[in-house]
């Protein structure tokens, strides 16, 4: 191709159709500008496909991150809502003077513990490295930035605070006044009468409620978050997979 171009100008210099050169030179170089774009467009276009298929991919993670902690929040929180209701029945019968000892030892065991959540956030952290920016969504954008920089923190925040409540307050106080202890199935004091009149004991189940009862609203956030997200990343994924 490049040969019979070049045949065509020096046919033109030698017959001296110099303006006619000169116009075929300028045409030329339209063409070969012309090709360079198409090229560049055609290179950016493959391009944004990539990244458009790795957005896909990563979309994709993250919801299933999202599904994946609200099953998990809700069976945390349903959990902590029975371990919560149950240091209330012990609390008032300690309260009373009046232990069940047919169902206290359950029931004690139920109220020295602390539930742990893992949240994952794979899906965040790739998107983050590619560019959270390239989501056209701003909406999407904005919530899930909040959801993993705010909310996440502080159900991790309050879930560990619960968990240093147990391993530095309930713990240690289990293997000073109990003859046995099985994490959330059962503990036997040593001494029932003096359970009764312990105030320590009673004031740290208060405070692990006012605790626990914390943890419980930032859950109920987190639950509330992940619904809201999970159609903006639905419509924005589909989005994406048919091509914007």
């Amino acid at each position: 191709m490049i040969k019979f171009f070049r045949k065509i100008r020096q046919n033109l210099l030698e017959e001296g159709k110099t303006l006619k050169y000169f116009k075929y030179a300028v045409g030329e170089i339209v063409l070969v500008v012309i090709g360079i774009l198409i090229a560049l467009q055609v290179n950016n276009w493959n391009e944004n496909r990539k990244v458009d298929g790795e957005i896909v991919k990563i979309l994709t993670e993250i919801r299933s991150n999202l599904i994946s902690d609200s099953l998990n929040i809700e069976k945390t929180y349903s959990k902590k809502l029975e371990d919560i209701n149950i240091q209330y029945t012990v609390i008032n019968k300690l309260e009373a003077g009046d232990i069940p000892y047919d169902s206290i030892n359950y029931h004690l065991g139920r109220v020295m513990l602390a539930r742990r959540i893992v949240l994952v956030d794979n899906g965040y952290q790739l998107i983050k490295k590619l560019g959270i920016e390239l989501l056209q969504d701003q909406d999407l954008r904005n919530k899930l930035t909040s959801y993993y920089t705010t909310t996440i923190t502080e159900i991790n925040d309050d879930t560990n605070d619960d968990d240093f409540e147990f391993r530095t307050v309930l713990l240690p106080y289990a293997r000073n006044h109990f003859r046995d202890y099985t994490w959330g199935t059962e503990a036997i004091p040593a001494d029932y009468e003096q359970l009764k009149s312990d105030l320590y004991f009673l004031t740290s189940l208060k405070i692990n409620i006012g605790n626990e009862e914390g943890t419980l609203l930032d859950l109920r956030e987190g639950n509330r978050a992940i619904q809201e997200l999970l159609p903006i990343l639905d419509k924005t994924l589909s989005s994406y997979q048919k091509g914007n």
